[in-house]
């Protein structure tokens, strides 16, 4: 697998009393500085120039990173799975979560679990949080009503 990562091409000395550096990392499309921005679903890198450049890239290593790990792809809509850091835990949410796909997979030894499916439908089941505490609902809601109390953090099937 290439390395795609963006190479480190500039060091920016800053005023102020002391100087400081940092160092931009190149927007693959226009070539305007990347910026981290710590997203709800965890910290990714946007092109400064939003929003007339949309480029944004995965954070690999506190670095921003084009690699796609064919390995770990959406089982709904097999997009590239993105592995997110949330305050319960490590998960897995899938890249097109704002273009609808919102399966989200549960992180095991660095990976995303396997995904559990809904017996009445047959499509898959997400971990959901609710009033009464995590439980299982199908990602087809509202086509399918199905859900499934959480035992042990997968569906009581």
């Amino acid at each position: 697998m290439a390395d795609n990562s963006m190479p480190e091409d500039k060091t920016v000395a800053e005023k102020g009393d002391r100087e400081t550096t940092r160092r931009v990392h190149p927007c693959p499309t226009c070539k305007k500085p990347m910026r981290r921005i710590d997203g709800r679903m965890g910290p990714f890198w946007g092109c400064s120039d939003f929003p007339t450049c949309r480029t944004t890239l995965n954070e690999v290593d506190g670095r921003p990173s084009a690699d796609i790990n064919p390995d770990y792809r959406c089982p709904l809509c097999t997009r590239k799975l993105v592995r997110a850091d949330k305050a319960k835990g490590e998960y897995w949410f899938c890249s097109g979560y704002n273009k609808g796909c919102k399966v989200t997979l549960d992180d095991h030894e660095g990976r995303p679990k396997q995904a559990h499916r809904c017996k009445k439908c047959g499509q898959l089941l997400v971990k959901r949080e609710g009033k009464n505490g995590a439980f299982w609902g199908c990602s087809s809601y509202p086509v399918c009503t199905a859900s499934y109390s959480d035992t042990e953090g997968r569906p009581a099937l």
